[in-house]
């Protein structure tokens, strides 16, 4: 089997808002989509990428882990 590269890249977030706001107003990110998770409706799911959208720069984040440990 031969990967051709990645298909998407998934990271967690504790706070929401927070993390809406450093992908957007920090990086600078346009927030394409906004969903829940289908398992756990309490938690955003986060869809960024660049202005237009381009294959290739989506990044997703599950948004409401305020258990999770801080990245490394």
């Amino acid at each position: 089997m031969i990967t051709e590269g990645l298909h998407h890249v998934t990271a967690f977030a504790r706070d929401p808002q927070e993390n809406l706001r450093f992908y957007t107003e920090v990086l600078g990110l346009r927030l394409v989509k906004k969903t829940v998770n289908f398992d756990d409706p309490g938690t955003y799911h986060f869809y960024f990428g660049n202005q237009n959208g381009d294959p290739g720069t989506i990044i997703y984040l599950f948004s409401r882990f305020k258990e999770a440990g801080r990245g490394r």
